[in-house]
């Protein structure tokens, strides 16, 4: 079995070499560059990457399709310049192919922000065969044929290191990615993964009522077994939430939790919900259930809602509420975390 490692890139000096070294030696390394003006193109070929040229022509799924034109081998592992493999790369993808060798594989991807850890899953891990194709001028989706892939997860990890805020979403960036938006959805109006990015990329950058737009017009796609979908439930959610819209938000949410039972982001948020309107009973319902879920690679998901920030929150409804035995309970649970506001609660409370 060949694996060839194919990679879009422009510009990525600081990044590449991190990506390219914790590719398995006896991978193929395919890298499509896009007009670098720095030293991307000199560092990919010193370590053994196979560089093709090509000129950006605002379209990321051209760009994607195209290196994976030059792959010569039996499957194809999508990386990007600023991620790195985790642990075990072979033998996880080995082990996939055992198990299902025809179908594309949901590597588990951790970014790393100024917020702490987010988690989410992506179709990175597929066949090299005709039928796979990305489509897409911008956050290309695979598609099977006329339909998005099917996938299963897989225990392959990626590390992403690009979404710390001082790289993330210049200026120039936010410009370009709304065009880019703009065009995609005039062709494609129905698209609830685009309808969710567009929403996602205006909710990070404050404007609240164009995220509300499109995360509506996402959710109205109903396409609830794609693994955007309950992310963008909470985020609509938390979009809500910070418009004061509360009660829209809690009767929002409590649709989907019987059909999202082990999704641990949507009970925390939940739980914060019942805490602003005063649903006691909610907020302890909710944020142990979230506890009992845990933390979840099944679903894009914000570290800790599943322990150490629902343990928190948790202990404080108690202290609030005079049950400071309880208090201390899950202050304790979330402070084996090195969570560092529970130490603080603790520390008031001894």
């Amino acid at each position: 079995m060949k694996v060839s490692v194919c990679m879009i890139v422009k510009n990525e000096e600081v990044n590449i070499a991190r990506a390219l070294k914790s590719i398995p030696d006896h991978y193929e390394t395919i890298v499509v560059d896009t007009g670098s003006s720095d030293k991307t193109k000199a560092i990919a070929k010193a370590l053994g990457a196979q560089v093709y040229d090509h000129e950006w022509c605002e379209d990321f799924a051209w760009a994607r399709n195209m290196s994976c034109f030059y792959a010569t081998g039996d499957y194809i592992l999508i990386l990007d310049a600023d991620e790195q493999l985790g642990d075990n790369v072979d033998e996880t993808i080995r082990n996939h192919v055992l198990q299902c060798p025809e179908e594309p594989g949901a590597v588990l991807i951790e970014n790393d922000t100024d917020e702490g850890v987010t988690r989410h899953r992506m179709i990175r891990f597929f066949p090299n065969l005709p039928k796979f194709n990305y489509i897409g001028i911008v956050h290309e989706q695979l598609f099977n044929g006329d339909l998005p892939a099917s996938y299963v997860p897989m225990e392959l990890v990626l590390y992403h290191y690009g979404y710390m805020e001082e790289q993330y979403y210049s200026h120039q960036k936010e410009i370009r990615y709304i065009s880019l938006y703009e065009k995609h959805l005039k062709e494609r109006p129905d698209d609830g993964y685009m309808l969710y990015q567009f929403g996602k990329l205006y909710y990070s950058i404050g404007q609240l009522e164009s995220a509300k737009h499109y995360l509506i017009k996402g959710i109205e796609q109903q396409e609830r077994n794609r693994l955007y979908f309950p992310v963008m439930l909470v985020m609509y959610g938390y979009v809500l939430k910070e418009q004061g819209k509360v009660n829209e938000a809690e009767h929002l949410i409590s649709q989907y939790v019987v059909e999202y039972p082990e999704y641990p982001d949507l009970f925390f948020l939940q739980g914060m919900l019942a805490m602003e309107t005063g649903n006691v009973q909610q907020i302890e319902r909710s944020y142990l259930h979230a506890l009992t879920i845990g933390e979840t690679t099944k679903y894009s998901s914000v570290a800790g809602v599943g322990t150490f920030k629902a343990a928190f929150n948790l202990g404080l409804f108690y202290e609030m509420t005079g049950q400071l035995a309880k208090a201390k309970e899950y202050y304790n649970i979330s402070s084996n975390y090195s969570f560092k506001p529970a130490l603080e609660r603790l520390f008031f409370l001894s």
